[in-house]
């Protein structure tokens, strides 16, 4: 076995396995995942170990390099249950993690002069002034340093990143430069460059393929969480327009079932004093429709009538809705905004209070202000585990591609309006409080609106 088999064979598919882990491992697991993962990984090595090496230039050896990650591609998607496109990001991240950390270590060595004229490419035998435990050190501090400023700056960054998109023509683009970078240009430099042995220019092409390679990772995952956040915003303001529409709906209804309420209770008074119907039929009857007459009355439209419309529907859970609420201090904001984002406030309260007890079925919601600070304050009670991600609560439902956008809206609302919001989740009470700041005479300052 040569030098390239054994490190093709063996070497490589180690580091290349160990650094697609740091951004696989947090995907969705398939049923079986340890069998699973266990069979892939023998099952690379094996395809690793077989594959034939009749040629020694540089495109067979991007070729065999290719097809072995290729191969890591189909085992990851083995093992976890995520789109293809999900597993070629995170595989090709970890392939040019893998080759950072691969450049590093062979840039170290030429600058220390430890080498034997070909950078110890593909575990050639080193020979220089230092022993073979150095190297050894040497090896394993490098990559595992490489492997953890990779996965601190990048690994982490997954986490926000809910559903890797690659649908651009760019995406795909940069896909194959990537892989140029991390397969074609490596391979010239061990068959081209390094038999040269030419220390200073080795140097220089060292420094110059580590620094592509995290360019290439930092483009990577900034244009994925690029789409991520323009897809995010793009639903938020979808829902912001939809409840533009809402309002306008509901305005005209919370109107027009208050006059026939109203009249209605008028007729049902009348025909118990007249002794048409039963007193007792008359006054059931009064009180059932009663609620569809209580309108609140906070001194702001808007807010009236969302409130309204979320006291019926708390009405309806047997949810006990209390409201504090100055509405005339919400006069700087856009009526659609303010229906949006009390909307938005009380549909969570009213999501989370159903699966507690009854007796918890409680959300206060109070607005007021206080010397320069406008608050806006809601609680409720919860059941459920909350985990932060961003200050903001992860969604429970399973579908995270369509859900978890009512506070991502309200955060949206509170920034174009320069508010602060503040989330907080303590012994199963949960607290949403935003501040404005607002000038002497009572008007929003420093606002976007």
């Amino acid at each position: 076995m040569t030098q390239f088999e054994f490190y093709k064979s063996f070497q490589f598919v180690l580091e290349l396995l160990l650094a697609e882990f740091i951004f696989t491992y947090r995907l969705q697991r398939r049923k079986y995942f340890p069998l699973r993962l266990i069979a892939g990984i023998a099952a690379t090595f094996l395809f690793a170990f077989l594959f034939p090496v009749p040629f020694s230039n540089a495109f067979y050896c991007s070729f065999t390099f290719l097809a072995i990650f290729l191969f890591t591609v189909l085992v990851v998607k083995f093992s976890f249950k995520v789109t293809w496109l999900t597993v070629i990001f995170c595989c090709l991240a970890g392939y040019t993690t893998q080759h950072v950390a691969y450049e590093t270590y062979t840039l170290l060595l030429n600058l220390l002069g430890v080498n034997s004229g070909s950078m110890g490419f593909y575990g050639t035998e080193y020979v220089g002034l230092f022993s073979n435990l150095f190297i050894t050190a040497a090896y394993f501090f490098v990559y595992v340093l490489s492997y953890f400023v990779c996965s601190i700056f990048f690994g982490e960054k997954l986490r926000k990143i809910e559903q890797v998109e690659l649908k651009g023509t760019f995406i795909f683009v940069f896909v194959i430069f990537i892989l140029i970078i991390d397969i074609i240009l490596n391979a010239v430099i061990v068959y081209y460059v390094a038999s040269d042995g030419k220390p200073l220019y080795l140097i220089i092409m060292g420094f110059y393929n580590i620094l592509c390679c995290y360019t290439a990772l930092y483009l990577q995952f900034e244009v994925a969480l690029k789409k991520q956040l323009e897809s995010t915003l793009a639903t938020v303001k979808q829902l912001w327009h939809q409840a533009k529409e809402q309002y306008t709906f509901s305005k005209e209804n919370i109107e027009m079932i208050n006059v026939k309420c109203h009249d209605l209770k008028h007729q049902i008074r009348r025909l118990g004093k007249e002794n048409l119907i039963c007193e007792s039929v008359a006054k059931d009857l009064e009180q059932r429709i009663s609620i569809y007459d209580s309108e609140i009355k906070t001194g702001n439209v808007a807010l009236d009538i969302i409130l309204t419309e979320k006291s019926v529907l708390c009405g309806k859970y047997g949810i006990k809705f209390s409201c504090i609420v100055d509405g005339a201090a919400l006069s700087f904001m856009k009526e659609e905004d303010i229906y949006a984002l009390f909307g938005n406030i009380v549909d969570n309260a009213i999501e989370a209070v159903r699966k507690v007890e009854q007796t918890k079925r409680v959300i206060s919601l109070q607005v007021k202000r206080t010397g320069d600070l406008l608050m806006i304050k809601e609680t409720n009670y919860y059941d459920d585990e909350i985990q932060f991600e961003g200050g903001i609560p992860k969604t429970t439902k399973d579908d995270k591609q369509y859900h978890g956008f009512g506070l991502r809206s309200i955060q949206f609302i509170c920034e174009n309006y320069g508010g602060d919001l503040m989330l907080k989740a303590e012994e199963k009470t949960f607290t949403l409080s935003i501040l404005f700041f607002m000038g002497e005479r009572g008007e929003k300052v420093k606002g976007k609106a």
